[in-house]
């Protein structure tokens, strides 16, 4: 390698350290301190930023032009509710968007201490495709409850010191960000299939 091979290859290298840590800081920054939520004219639901499954940053304009399912909770999740809930949901979009490029399940966890990029990674791949996990900083994800409804409740557990209540609904935003409603995270995947196709299809 010529001299001024080497000089171009340290000055890339030197480009491509810079660009990671400084999109690493942006994240950071971006999830401690957060833009002001915009509900974008909703009753319930409206923008969010997460840090997701990759360490990355994501945001309702990530899943623009898909239906999104909201849910509250944590892989430490009271009463192992979340887990069931997810997996009917994402029972109940198979049926009604079989080709899976319609819809999508976010899982918000309201314990980013315990539930970071890895676990929230291995968490949604243990469940289906189709959830998308993310965190925040708590300031942010108390705001991010409040716009959507639900409550961050930390309650004992015997096993865990503590769990995270799930919320007790999906929020449904169609593809535009509107707020449709919402389904019961409770219900089995037949209730909640008649219900998202009911959201997703009100006139028939």
């Amino acid at each position: 390698m010529t001299p001024s091979e080497k000089r171009f290859a340290l000055i890339a290298a030197g480009v491509l350290v810079v660009a990671s840590v400084t999109g690493y800081v942006g994240t950071r920054v971006a999830l401690r301190y957060g833009p002001t939520l915009d509900t974008y004219g909703n009753e319930v639901g409206g923008s969010f930023r997460l840090m997701d499954a990759t360490t990355g940053t994501m945001t309702d304009q990530t899943f623009r032009g898909r239906w999104m399912m909201v849910l509250f909770g944590a892989t430490h999740c009271a009463d192992d509710a979340c887990t069931p809930a997810l997996t009917n949901m994402s029972a109940a979009l198979d049926k009604t968007d079989p080709g899976k490029r319609k819809a999508v399940i976010i899982f918000v966890s309201l314990d980013p201490d315990r539930d970071d990029a890895e676990r929230l990674r291995l968490y949604g791949q243990s469940i289906s495709p189709r959830v998308v996990a993310g965190t925040a900083a708590p300031g942010p994800l108390a705001d991010l409850a409040k716009e959507y409804h639900t409550t961050v409740e930390k309650l004992p557990d015997p096993e865990w010191t503590y769990a995270m209540r799930m919320s007790p609904r999906f929020v449904v935003m169609d593809p535009n960000a509107r707020y449709v409603g919402t389904v019961d995270a409770n219900l089995s995947a037949d209730a909640m299939t008649d219900a998202v196709k009911k959201l997703m299809n009100p006139g028939q």
